[in-house]
């Protein structure tokens, strides 16, 4: 701890207060110094973004200590402790932290020190007085570094696994914390406005012992990997209502379609290839807390609607049913398409010739076949539902409003 705060001029007071008023020249001259180097350039924006700060940060501490007097506070010594524990996790090799700290620092001396080019007195102050000081700072600040980085490195799994619980407190239970939301995915190197969907898996592992359901869990994880074309770093995973829940990131521009497309058919491939995967629900693509929640309801909410329509498939998109769950929330339209097959109800075969006609994609040979009639009696019954309608089943409007009433159907609690 730095106890030997000197005791500096008016004029150099003065001065210090013009720098520390601003200390973006300090932070943007780093910055460009940085991106010329290649490992800086590989990282992802939100963890160029914490280095940025945290050369700022180690400007402000150093001249508010010139200015008050008073020496580093422990509070401060904590910060930078942290920058050292958040490199580990946003896996920041050591010597490049360290390279990009001795360049921060290096800027903050070379700031200072040109204070006194032009004036004998303060370069005698500053060569004599300051830099003494200076240099046991920077010395204290790159130990404090290091050592919280060593640390953090042997405790990495537990410290790591806290700031995921965080994440996913907050994801379940506060989505409105945006800033929290923010600090705790870049304290983990994950870019906090990436958007992503979430995938809900169905699994056995529930049957498995509590270390055998982590491994199964983590095979899973690295299965998923390979077929949604990532890495198991980049996948954020969690328990959720007794499904394994992936965040999966997306591109940035992407669309909502193209990606929902993409992830979905990464799903199809994870369970073909993993019999332990009974059943996975697609979410849409989305950002933030509030976002990254309602991906995951969407992704269940899908399982279950595939669940009581007792679908074969192993895949199941919220994309898929979003005009059926849309309709589902709007009464007067459900009310609408329940009347439409209430009309057909009265007259016996309708209904049932109108689900065979659809679930055989329209082909009226295979629908006679399904329903054991001849062709002729198949056209007198769709003849007699346009009729009883004013429908016309060429017509795309008719054919998705019948779709769609027919699946209300099965899915309302009453049948109806």
């Amino acid at each position: 701890m730095l106890t030997n705060t000197p005791e500096i001029s008016s004029r150099l007071r003065e001065k210090t207060g013009a720098l520390a008023a601003d200390l973006s020249p300090i932070v943007d001259r780093t910055f460009a110094i940085l991106t010329s180097i290649d490992g800086y350039r590989s990282l992802a924006p939100a963890v160029r973004r914490d280095v940025s700060e945290s050369v700022g940060l180690a400007a402000r501490v150093w001249f508010e200590a010139l200015l008050t007097g008073e020496p580093l506070s422990a509070h401060d010594a904590d910060a930078f402790r942290q920058i050292g524990r958040r490199r580990v996790h946003q896996r920041v090799p050591l010597p490049f932290t360290l390279h990009a700290v001795r360049i921060g620092l290096r800027e903050i001396w070379h700031t200072y020190v040109a204070l006194g080019e032009a004036d004998e007195v303060l370069a005698g102050e500053l060569l004599f007085k300051v830099s003494p000081f200076l240099f046991d700072y920077f010395d204290l600040v790159a130990q404090a570094i290091v050592q919280a980085y060593l640390a953090e490195q042997y405790e990495q799994a537990g410290w790591r696994e806290s700031l995921l619980h965080q994440l996913y407190s907050i994801v379940f239970h506060s989505p409105g914390d945006v800033d929290g939301f923010r600090a705790t995915a870049e304290a983990l190197g994950m870019d906090f406005a990436a958007p992503r969907i979430a995938l809900a898996i169905d699994t056995d592992v529930e049957e498995h012992g509590l270390v055998s359901r982590e491994d199964a869990l983590d095979r899973i994880v690295l299965a998923a990997a390979r077929h949604l074309s990532t890495t198991p770093d980049n996948l954020v995973r969690a328990w959720h209502r007794q499904r394994l829940i992936l965040w999966v990131p997306c591109l940035l521009g992407d669309s909502v379609s193209r990606s929902d497309r993409l992830v979905t058919q990464g799903a199809i491939s994870l369970a073909s290839a993993l019999p332990q995967v009974r059943h996975v629900g697609v979410g849409l693509m989305n950002e933030g807390p509030a976002g990254w929640a309602a991906s995951v309801e969407e992704a269940i909410r899908a399982l279950d609607f595939a669940k009581n329509e007792g679908a074969r498939d192993r895949v199941h998109s919220w994309s898929s049913i979003v005009i059926e769950e849309g309709v589902r929330r709007a009464d007067n339209v459900r009310r609408y398409l329940a009347s439409l097959l209430d009309q057909l109800s009265n007259e016996s075969g309708l209904l049932s010739t109108l689900e065979t006609y659809f679930a055989k994609g329209q082909r009226r040979g295979k629908t006679a076949d399904a329903l054991n009639i001849h062709p002729n009696t198949l056209n007198y019954r769709i003849e007699r539902i346009e009729a009883l309608l004013g429908a016309s089943l060429d017509d795309v409007s008719w054919v998705a409003k019948l779709n769609v009433a027919l699946k209300l159907r099965h899915t309302a609690p009453n049948g109806c």
